[in-house]
C-alpha cells in the first residue's frame, strides 16, 4: 500500500508550496504535524524549529506545540520557511534565516534591466542562537545585505568551527555561493569564499542552494545546485576557503539538495534527480530521491524515492532530513508539503512505482484541434486553463456538442508541425483547425555557441509552411484559422539568454518586434492570400488591458508564455471567430 498525503499550503520566504497529494514510500507514515522544519533535538529530548516569529517546542513526537518569542521586537524580524538550524555539542541553538521584513526590490522585479543596480535587491541574511535550548533568544547577528534565495545547511566541524552556506546577489545577475563561519558558537561570524561558476543572469541562476558535509579527514564536502543537469561541488580544509568547484556524476534537477551525517556514520544525501519516467527532464521536482554514502560522499547508494507529486506540476522539494532517534528519519519539504517519517531499515520494503502518465483518451472526430508551440499547449502547474481548455467550457456553456483538442507541442516551428501535422491532427478528422506558429520560427539563437545568425526558419519558409499547413486543411475538409504570436516582454532569464544583437535588451519591445514582428506580418500576408480567417492576439490583448489600465506583463507567465488571464482574454475573442467560421 502507497501512503498518500494531502499537505496544507505554505507560505515561502520567496515562493508558494503546492497544495496537492504526494505519494509516500510504502514504509513511510505521515508526521503528526504540519510544521515543515528544519528540527533540532534539545538536552531534554523535545524536538525544536523555528516558525516566523516564534521557536516552537514539541514533547510529544510533534503532536502538540508550544511556541516561544524569537524577537525582543517582533516587527523586525520575521524568519523565512527556508532557514538552516543546529544544536552544537555544547548546547548552543543556532539558527540562519532572510529576514523577511527587510526583504525588498524594485517595483515589477526588474531583474537585471538597464539602469537597475543589483543592490536594490535586498534579503538580508541574519543568525541567531539561544543557550538554554530556545527558552530564550540571542538578538540576531546581520552577515550580509544582497538578496538571498535560500539558506538550508548549518554544521559543526570537529574543530567547534560553525559552517554556514550562504548564497547572494553578485553584480553578474545571478546568485554565488558565499560562505560564513563562526569559531565562536555563532556569537561573531567570517565571511569567507564566494563560489560561482559563471553561469546565467537570471534571478535563479548560479551554483546556490549549497548543503554542507564534514568528512572524516577533515575536509569540508560541499554540494550545489546547478541548471547544468548535474550537481556541483567545493572541498574545503576549514570551511572559510573553498577549491574544486567542479560538476559531480549526480543527476539532479534545477533544486537544491540537502547532505545530512547519520548516527550509523553513513552520510545520505536528500535530492530531486530527474523523475525516472522522463530521465532527460532537468526541471521536474515531482521524486524526492535518498541515497547513502560509506565513503563519505565519493560514492553514493542507488537512490530511493521516499515520495513523490505526480499531479500536474506537482513538486517534493527543498527537504530536510532530521534523525529524530538513530534510524528514524523525519523527511519535509518547502515545496509539496511533504511531512513524513520512516526508518532507514524499512528502505528496502516496497518502493514507489515508476510514474506512468496517463493515456489520454483517442480524441472524437470533428472537433476543433489547436496546434502550434509552447503558448498552445497544456502547461501544468503554471497554468489552469490555456486557451483550448477555455474554449472548450465557453462551447458547452452554449450548447455545443463540439468538442476542442490540443497538439501544441513546446519548442516546435510550423516545420516541425508539418512533419506531425498529418498524425497529430489530420489523423484525428478536424472540423476546424487553430493554428499558432512563429515565436520559435522566428528566433535567432543567440546563445548558442557559436550565435545563430538568422532565425530557426527563414521567413520564406515560414511563408510556405503556413500554407502548406492551410492546403493540407482545407484538404481534409477542415477550416483553418490563424492565431498571430503574442506579445513578448523581457524578464532575467530571457535577457541572459537572447540579450544580444539583433535583439535589443534595454528596449522594453527589443525582444519582441526586431524579428517577430515581420513573422505577424507574414502570418497576415498568408492570412489575406488564403483567405483565412486571424486573430490578432497582440491587438487582443490591448484591448482587454485598457480596459483594467494593465500591461502586457499581466498576461505574462513568464515574459514569453501566457498565464491564465492571456489565456482567458485570447479565448473570449476566440470564440466568436469559431462561431463564424462554424456557420
Amino acid at each position: 500500500m502507497f501512503t498518500r498525503l494531502l499537505p496544507f499550503l505554505l507560505v515561502s520566504g520567496v515562493g508558494l508550496a503546492q497544495a496537492a497529494e504526494s505519494i509516500l514510500h510504502p514504509a513511510a507514515t505521515r508526521l503528526p504535524t504540519d510544521h515543515q522544519g528544519p528540527f533540532v533535538t534539545t538536552a531534554d529530548g523535545s524536538v525544536l524549529a523555528l516558525s516566523g516569529k516564534e521557536a516552537l517546542r514539541s514533547d510529544d513526537e510533534g503532536r502538540t506545540w508550544s511556541s516561544i518569542p524569537l524577537f525582543e521586537d517582533p516587527a523586525k524580524h520575521t524568519v523565512s520557511n527556508e532557514c538552516a538550524l543546529l544544536r552544537t555539542r555544547e548546547g548552543v541553538i543556532v539558527g540562519a534565516y532572510m529576514n523577511l521584513v527587510e526583504r525588498r526590490s524594485p517595483k515589477g522585479w526588474k531583474w537585471g534591466e538597464k539602469g537597475v543596480d543589483w543592490r536594490e535587491f535586498v534579503l538580508p541574511t541574519y543568525t541567531l542562537r539561544s543557550t538554554d535550548d530556545g527558552k530564550t533568544w540571542e538578538a540576531p547577528v546581520k552577515l550580509s545585505d544582497p538578496w538571498c534565495g535560500c539558506v538550508h545547511s548549518l554544521i559543526q566541524l570537529a574543530s567547534g568551527r560553525l559552517v554556514l552556506a550562504g548564497q547572494e546577489i553578485i553584480p553578474e545577475w545571478r546568485h554565488a555561493t558565499v560562505m560564513f563561519v563562526s569559531d565562536d558558537l555563532g556569537r561573531t561570524w567570517q565571511r569567507g569564499s564566494v563560489l560561482d561558476y559563471g553561469v546565467g543572469a537570471h534571478d535563479h541562476a548560479g551554483s546556490i542552494e549549497g548543503s554542507l558535509l564534514e568528512r572524516a579527514d577533515g575536509s569540508v564536502l560541499l554540494l550545489l545546485r546547478t541548471e547544468s543537469g548535474h550537481l556541483w561541488e567545493a572541498t574545503s580544509r576549514d570551511g572559510l576557503t573553498w577549491e574544486g568547484l567542479q560538476p559531480t556524476t549526480i543527476r539532479s534537477v534545477t533544486c537544491c539538495p540537502q547532505l545530512a551525517r547519520l548516527s550509523d556514520g553513513r552520510a545520505a544525501l536528500l535530492w530531486n534527480a530527474p523523475p525516472r519516467h522522463a530521465p532527460q527532464n532537468n526541471t521536474s521536482r515531482s521524486e524526492l530521491s535518498l541515497a547513502f554514502s560509506n565513503d563519505d560522499g565519493k560514492t553514493w547508494s542507488d537512490p530511493v524515492i521516499v515520495a513523490a507529486n505526480y499531479e500536474g506540476g506537482g513538486r517534493v522539494s527543498y527537504p530536510y532530513l532530521y534523525e529524530r532517534r538513530p534510524g528514524e528519519l523525519w523527511i519535509t519539504t518547502m515545496q509539496g508539503g511533504l511531512r513524513m517519517q520512516v526508518k532507514t531499515v524499512d528502505l528496502g520494503k516496497g518502493t514507489i512505482p515508476v510514474h506512468q502518465p496517463p493515456v489520454a483518451p483517442a480524441p472524437k472526430p470533428g472537433a476543433i484541434w489547436f496546434f502550434g508551440d509552447s503558448t498552445t499547449a497544456h502547461r501544468p502547474g503554471a497554468v489552469e486553463k490555456v486557451t483550448s481548455v477555455r474554449l472548450d467550457e465557453a462551447l458547452q456553456s452554449i450548447g455545443s456538442s463540439l468538442s476542442v483538442s490540443n497538439a501544441g507541442i513546446g519548442g516546435h516551428t510550423t516545420r516541425d508541425g508539418l512533419k506531425r501535422f498529418d498524425r497529430d491532427v489530420l489523423a484525428h478528422q478536424p472540423r476546424v483547425v487553430v493554428i499558432s506558429f512563429g515565436i520559435n520560427d522566428a528566433a535567432v539563437d543567440v546563445w548558442k555557441n557559436p550565435p545563430a545568425t538568422g532565425p530557426r526558419v527563414p521567413l520564406d519558409e515560414y511563408r510556405g509552411n503556413l500554407k502548406e499547413i492551410v492546403t493540407k486543411t482545407r484538404a481534409a475538409g477542415a477550416k483553418a484559422i490563424f492565431m498571430t504570436p503574442n506579445p513578448i516582454r523581457w524578464n532575467s532569464k530571457l535577457r541572459d539568454l537572447y540579450g544580444k544583437p539583433p535583439y535589443d535588451p534595454d528596449d522594453e519591445l527589443g525582444f519582441d518586434q526586431p524579428v517577430l514582428d515581420s513573422y505577424r506580418q507574414a502570418m497576415r500576408n498568408v492570412a489575406a492570400e488564403l483567405s483565412v480567417p486571424v486573430l490578432e492576439v497582440p491587438r487582443v490583448w490591448e484591448a482587454a488591458l485598457a480596459e483594467t489600465g494593465g500591461k502586457v506583463d499581466d498576461f505574462l507567465l513568464d515574459g514569453l508564455h501566457p498565464n491564465d488571464a492571456g489565456h482567458a482574454a485570447t479565448a473570449a475573442a476566440l470564440l466568436p471567430v469559431v462561431r463564424d467560421v462554424l456557420r
